[in-house]
């Protein structure tokens, strides 16, 4: 009996843990959808900004800071909607105390009460652990999204620089 008892406790145990994991995904993504919306409001008040500088320079550069623009919303845009997907209502598998549950307990000895919830733990384990891993490739690819955002935001600001660079020396 002894044997089922840890079965049981280290399933319980285990359970505990996933539940625990997906709480601290909700927490990065949560943190991960702040960061990006305050990067798309600080990114949109620089293009607003921008604007008198880089409706004056030629075309080549005009076209290519633009379309750096495009390319680096859309990046922000997936990003934050891949965080989204990550942390949609999702139930997470908990051991129902149900009715079969309570016969068991009724009338079932202590080696099959232990068997049987160690079995219920076991498959909430396996459904926690798909759905965990659904949101964390969610949050891993917005991560990678981010990233290219990070690269294309800097690039305009550094294409930004120089048309007004160029603005400045042509005046």
């Amino acid at each position: 009996m002894e044997r089922y008892k840890f079965l049981y406790e280290f399933s319980k145990k285990t359970l505990e843990e996933e539940v625990e994991r997906y709480r601290k995904l909700d927490e990065k993504a949560a943190k991960f959808l702040n960061i990006l919306s305050v990067s798309i409001v600080g990114y949109t008040a620089l293009i607003s900004a921008s604007k008198p500088t880089i409706l004056t320079t030629n075309l080549p550069l005009k076209s290519c800071f633009i379309a750096l623009i495009v390319l680096t919303y859309i990046a922000l845009f997936s990003a934050w909607h891949k965080i989204f997907r990550s942390i949609r209502l999702t139930k997470i598998s908990t051991i129902e105390i149900d009715e079969t549950a309570i016969s068991i307990i009724e009338e079932e000895d202590m080696l099959t009460i232990y068997n049987c919830f160690a079995m219920y733990c076991k498959e909430a384990i396996t459904e926690t652990r798909k759905t965990l891993k659904l949101k964390a490739n969610h949050l891993e690819l917005a991560y990678k999204e981010i990233c290219w955002a990070s690269w294309l935001l800097s690039a305009s600001i550094f294409l930004y620089f120089i048309i007004s660079f160029l603005t400045g020396i042509e005046t």
